[in-house]
């Protein structure tokens, strides 16, 4: 998973998960690695408001959200709405995974 359709996502899924951080360094290094990932500024903005102009990394996006709230209904609601729109069980796992280690470091 590491093309750059993937690296991309999670990009998005990083700034989404530091929507509420307070460290302006933290943000910043962010929002540099996902302009090198080939995300706009306007794609950047949608990220920090949990949103994404694709579907796909929108369901992403909220699953992911929903894992780092601990909210079990919204993480069901969004599982079942990526895996509608083509994402696989193996690919929630993975982005389960990130979210994981993510909360560790953060």
């Amino acid at each position: 998973m590491a093309d750059a359709g993937y690296e991309r996502i999670l990009s998005q899924l990083k700034l989404a998960l530091l929507n509420d951080c307070g460290c302006e360094d933290t943000l910043s290094r962010a929002e540099e690695e996902a302009r090198d990932a080939g995300l706009s500024g306007a794609d950047i903005d949608a990220a920090l408001g949990e949103r994404s102009f694709d579907v796909r990394t929108m369901a992403v996006l909220a699953f992911g959200c929903a894992l780092k709230n601990g909210d079990v209904t919204a993480r069901e609601s969004a599982r079942e709405r990526a895996l509608a729109l083509g994402l696989t069980a193996e690919e929630l796992d993975f982005f389960t995974s990130f979210v994981s280690e993510f909360r560790g470091l953060a």
